[in-house]
């Protein structure tokens, strides 16, 4: 009992010191954080937490550990970047991808107020501004009694897309139709309805087959069937003939004032005037003029039978509106200036503009002027969008390699040696060669005139870059820093320690040990308390989820060897007794196999803490007790014999007589590290199960294992493989 005590008080204090290290460790540190662009809120794991401010931020203190660092800005996606917080003032850095904006506008009073979908999903009512993931969207503006109108647009990240709408009035769903006769006065009837007589136009009639008849007073007279097809917005005509014309006729004869126009009889054209009809029916008829640029003029007109009829028609010309100016541009922030006179922000619409013809100049910051002339008049309108382009910046590439292809945003710009103009804006910039590995860059480019200089390394598939390489040599080079003799990591792969010890119960001890894999690890030893000397070998394999726990696997094996005792005393004296029994020398030797489990905590450049528990299996021959010179009781001699078996004949079955045993182990160790090539340690173990003979007669008094060992010892720590830096 007085031993697990013991064993427990040193484990404690041990387990103490560790989680006063591990709270060190979980101590906040201040670090940096910057983003591209900055202004981002950032957050620590939790999206919904309160914002450690924003980016820049320099010198914030955060937790150390694993973290996800949340990034929020407006128009921007929200990032998440893992990070793992172990260094005073160290930087965070991340780019954030901008969406885009679709910015709808009315361009004229008819599309004020109707809705906008966006790929379907309604966003408001016009005006309105909505953020949008980078690609292609069908924008679709809709509103009652206009035609709906749909756009696909393509949007990049940080562009503002602007899209001035105008509706156009939904085309009616009635026709007209002009019913004529040779007849005047008679009756019209549409579908079986009476609608008036002729001549006569009728309006409103649906779209559609509907059928006509018409029917004179006299009943002598046949009525006048027909089947007509009504075209929404558009005039049908029936000429109807109810009697013979033979002999009965009249002549009419038009004058207009219009030498271009050109006359309708009852719907049926004359021709240009002077326009004649040799024989028209007595009645009443319709006399139609239509000229471009004038107003449709219809007069009455009576005919006799066998009389010649002369009528003049006076046209007048339509009274035109002044055409009208309409810009819009594709950016915000432009200024629209019409004839060198400066109005404002796009969309501009000038209502009644001069006749004539007009420059338009559109201006925008970071973008390439847009120029234009269009020409205005009675009856002709200019409309113009200014589809504006990003000024770019001039850049020269050069590379090491040939054959090289540049790229800017995953599109191919041309072969390198390059040059040539990239957008103003944020991009990714990328070289690409067969055989190596792809340059890669996100790249904010400026307005300017210089050209910017690109000179870009490529590095064969397989090698480094020189910051690569450097990033790999400090990681090495802080594993270095870091190994350990004693834990459930393995050391690394070019690295072996070599540690010298002191303790109980063997006096002194001697290991290296070497990394041989990321995961394994091998070893030799030597210890000894001078009359026994045991060689080992052994392998550990170890898992370090995370830098500050390992966990392993350590395999150990060997063997040990002695001094012989002579025979005994009794031994030689029967063998002078009886000549068949021969008196035999007891040599001394031990073979062991033992299986441990590790876990340890890191305190990465200060130290760890190790637990472990091993199954031992042990086979030893010891025969001493350097007292008497005689074997000792527990190895088969009868008491008050002076060491002489009760059966003479059986020395050989007590005196040679070995020990196997199985027995655990639980124990523990602190490891500092001093320098990056010195660690000290100290070790603290208990042993459960039997005590071995050979280990408790360390100094030939016969005494007993106390099953409990302790040793402090010192490492030092070299690489073993020279490797091209």
């Amino acid at each position: 009992m007085t031993r697990i005590f013991t064993f427990a008080c040193a484990l404690a204090c041990l387990s103490i010191a560790c989680f006063s290290n591990s709270a060190e460790a979980q101590r906040p540190i201040p670090v940096n954080i910057e983003s591209t662009p900055p202004g981002a809120s950032v957050h620590v794991d939790d999206p919904n937490s309160a914002s450690i401010g924003t980016t820049p931020l320099r010198r914030v203190r955060v937790p150390r550990g694993q973290h996800t660092l949340i990034f929020k800005l407006a128009n921007h996606e929200e990032l998440r970047h893992p990070v793992n917080i172990r260094r005073y003032n160290e930087t965070f850095r991340v780019t954030l991808a901008a969406l885009g904006v679709i910015s709808v506008t009315a361009a004229s009073d008819t599309a004020n107020g109707a809705t906008v979908k966006i790929d379907g999903q309604p966003i408001g009512q016009m005006p309105v501004r909505h953020t949008v993931q980078p690609g292609r969207h069908q924008v679709t503006v809709e509103r009652e009694g206009y035609d709906a109108f749909t756009q696909w647009v393509q949007v990049d990240g940080g562009q503002v897309l602007t899209l001035p709408v105008m509706l156009q009035r939904s085309r009616p769903e009635t026709g007209s139709l002009l019913v004529a006769a040779d007849v005047s006065g008679a009756a019209i009837f549409i579908d079986g309805n009476p609608r008036g007589s002729t001549p006569t136009v009728i309006e409103g009639i649906t779209a559609g087959e509907h059928t006509i008849e018409i029917r004179a007073n006299d009943e002598a007279l046949e009525p006048h069937r027909e089947t007509i097809r009504i075209i929404a917005g558009e005039r049908a005509t029936i000429n109807a003939s109810l009697r013979p014309a033979q002999g009965r006729t009249g002549s009419l004869r038009v004058l207009v004032n219009v030498p271009s126009a050109e006359v309708f009889l009852d719907g049926e054209s004359l021709g240009n005037p002077p326009a004649s009809a040799p024989q028209v029916t007595p009645g009443d008829h319709i006399v139609e003029a239509r000229a471009e640029g004038y107003q449709p003029s219809q007069q009455p007109v009576s005919i006799e039978s066998g009389q010649q009829r002369v009528i003049s028609i006076e046209m007048r010309e339509v009274a035109r509106e002044l055409g009208r100016i309409v810009v819009n541009a594709n950016v915000e922030g432009a200024v629209v200036t019409i004839d060198g006179e400066e109005r404002g922000a796009p969309p501009v619409v000038i209502d009644r503009a001069p006749a004539g013809t007009h420059a338009i100049l559109v201006r925008a910051q970071g973008y390439r002027e847009f120029r234009h002339t269009c020409e205005t008049g009675p009856g002709r309108s200019c409309e113009v969008t200014a589809d504006m382009n990003v000024v770019g910046r001039p850049v020269r590439v050069t590379t090491n390699v040939r054959d090289a292809q540049f790229f800017i945003d995953g599109e191919l710009q041309g072969p390198v040696p390059y040059e040539g103009e990239v957008p103003i804006g944020p991009h990714l910039v990328e070289v690409r060669a067969d055989g190596y590995r792809s340059y890669q860059a996100q790249i904010s480019f400026a307005a300017g005139n210089e050209p910017r200089e690109m000179e870009i390394t490529l590095v064969e598939e397989g090698e480094l870059t020189p910051e690569e390489q450097a990033e790999r040599d400090a990681e090495r080079a802080e594993r270095r820093q870091q190994a350990v003799a004693r834990s459930g990591a393995t050391l690394p792969d070019d690295l072996a320690v070599l540690d010298a010890s002191v303790g109980w119960p063997y006096l002194g001890e001697l290991r290296l040990g070497i990394g041989i894999l990321d995961w394994l690890e091998s070893g030799i030893g030597i210890r000894t308390f001078g009359r026994l000397t045991e060689f080992e070998g052994r392998v550990k394999a170890g898992f370090r989820p995370v830098r500050q726990f390992s966990l392993g696997l350590n395999v150990r094996f060997g063997g040990g060897i002695g001094p012989n005792r002579n025979p005994t005393r009794h031994e030689e004296d029967y063998a002078m007794t009886d000549p068949n029994f021969e008196a035999k020398s007891h040599p001394t030797n031990s073979f062991f196999t033992s299986f441990e489990a590790l876990l340890s905590l890191h305190f990465l450049n200060a130290g760890n803490f190790t637990l472990w528990t091993a199954f031992d299996i042990h086979s030893d021959r010891w025969d001493w007790n350097q007292a008497d010179n005689n074997c000792r009781y527990a190895n088969g001699c009868m008491p008050g014999t002076g060491g002489m078996p009760e059966d003479p004949t059986d020395f050989g079955n007590f005196i040679d007589g070995r020990q196997s045993i199985a027995r655990f182990r639980l124990g523990g160790s602190l490891e500092f590290i001093l320098t990056r090539r010195w660690n000290i340690w100290g070790s603290f173990e208990g042993v459960f199960g039997n005590a071995r003979r050979v280990v408790g007669d360390v100094f030939g008094q016969d005494n007993e294992d106390l099953q409990l060992y302790f040793r402090l010892g010192i490492t030092y720590k070299f690489e073993y493989v020279t490797r091209d830096e």
